[in-house]
């Protein structure tokens, strides 16, 4: 009988991983070099960023954090860049215990949920691609064990028998 594998379970997951490591290290590059900021003050984006604030909801979001909306963008591009690499750190986890099915299947789960939230539509080939490996670890089981090795004797010769004893 051949092995039970999930060898589509793993190339999928890794297609993702892939995509999913490059994106947080472009992001993670871009977040904590420390040029974020120098790079959204230049002035043709800086006028397009202040004339958002005209907006009265934008107003009084600045107003409530007292931030200047460019560190309040580089901040937010800091926390999702962090929250990217917990995602990567799961789905790493997840792919690695792929023994473990409903473990495996639970955080693929939430790093499926966590990237959609996250990226609101931009890494869907991501997203699917994780949704489809928990859904394949929840739904296929390897097969039952149903050759009869444990009842059957293995060798030629005849079981010893110490006594016989009738009731």
């Amino acid at each position: 009988m051949k092995p039970f594998s999930r060898k589509i379970e793993k190339i999928l997951a890794w297609i993702a991983n892939v995509i999913m490591i490059l994106v947080t290290g472009l992001l993670s590059l871009g977040a904590f070099s420390g040029q974020l900021e120098a790079a959204l003050r230049q002035p043709e984006l800086e006028q397009m960023l202040y004339s958002l604030m005209q907006d009265p909801a934008m107003k009084s979001l600045m107003d409530s954090t007292r931030m200047d909306i460019i560190t309040l963008l580089a901040t937010a591009v800091k926390i999702y860049a962090v929250v990217a690499i917990v995602v990567v750190v799961i789905a790493l986890i997840a792919s690695f215990t792929m023994r473990a099915r409903f473990i495996s299947g639970i955080l693929f789960l939430i790093s499926a949920v966590l990237v959609g939230l996250m990226t609101v539509g931009v890494l869907v080939p991501v997203y699917v691609l994780y949704f489809i490996v928990a859904i394949m670890l929840f739904v296929r089981r390897p097969p039952k064990n149903t050759d009869n090795s444990d009842f059957t004797q293995t060798t030629s010769e005849k079981p010893e028998i110490d006594r016989l004893e009738y009731m």
